[in-house]
């Protein structure tokens, strides 16, 4: 990643400007993006369908969207990265990114579980503080391509550059899951009840059934906070590593 062709403003940002930076880069990146939710997202709703149906909305199901987080979020991290530094990125190049770095997303998952493993012990007291020592691991190991043991000792070192925007990174992720998933059982309800007038074919979170519209929005929102967290991942490594200051130094010598 070389911070020279970096296409944003490389400068320390807040939490909340990193936020509004992260959705005006989704509204221009609109098109790429989208394709590769309908290619990854859409498929795997779909088959949120049967399988609320045949367990009538277990409650269980939101496991679901939990534990196959960091692989939905895989495609939506590189592609992002890519798009920082290229106008234009094959989304089946994506695909292909992720499939090559499968092994670093499965030990990147398998520190996921261990990290919520650790944080059990302690009745997940402290979830939010292991949570956010791990938020850029991700990136380490898609984006970096760095070993495991390597991956992590840079994921603590970037979340320790400032640690409460790791916090924020980490908490942020849940109100995202809880925004979007509350956003889509509303709207799904509304089509399929109200107008459609098929009534509650799969229940409703409000009967304390898990339903495809709630699980297509915590799908959803695993792939936003995906983007967002790779503007934090950008930031704290302009604020640990000085890439604005880089940039500027070669922006002064090239004027010369």
């Amino acid at each position: 990643m070389n911070p020279n062709l970096c296409q944003v403003a490389l400068r320390p940002r807040g939490p909340l400007e990193a936020f509004d930076l992260a959705f005006r880069f989704a509204r221009e990146r609109h098109g790429p993006l989208g394709k590769l939710l309908m290619l990854t997202l859409f498929p795997l709703w779909l088959l949120t369908i049967p399988a609320c149906l045949l367990t009538d909305g277990h409650l269980a199901l939101l496991l679901v969207p939990i534990v196959v987080g960091p692989f939905v979020q895989a495609p939506f991290t590189v592609l992002s990265g890519r798009l920082l530094f290229a106008s234009q990125y094959p989304i089946f190049s994506v695909v292909k990114d992720v499939l090559t770095q499968l092994p670093a997303l499965l030990t990147a998952w398998a520190i996921g579980v261990l990290g919520w493993a650790i944080s059990s012990l302690s009745c997940f007291t402290f979830a939010v503080l292991v949570q956010g020592s791990l938020l850029y691991h991700t990136e380490t190991a898609l984006l970096e391509r760095v070993g495991p043991q390597r991956g992590l000792r840079r994921t603590f070192r970037l979340a320790g550059g400032n640690f409460g925007i790791a916090l924020v990174g980490a908490l942020s992720r849940w109100v995202l899951l809880a925004f979007f998933g509350l956003v889509a059982e509303a709207i799904g309800q509304g089509v399929v009840n109200f107008i459609l007038q098929l009534g509650q074919p799969f229940g409703s979170l409000w009967s304390g059934q898990v339903t495809p519209f709630l699980l297509g929005g915590l799908l959803f929102a695993q792939a936003a906070h995906a983007v967002y967290r790779l503007f934090l991942y950008l930031d704290v490594r302009t604020r640990v590593e000085g890439w604005d200051i880089q940039v500027g130094l070669l922006a002064a010598r090239t004027s010369r």
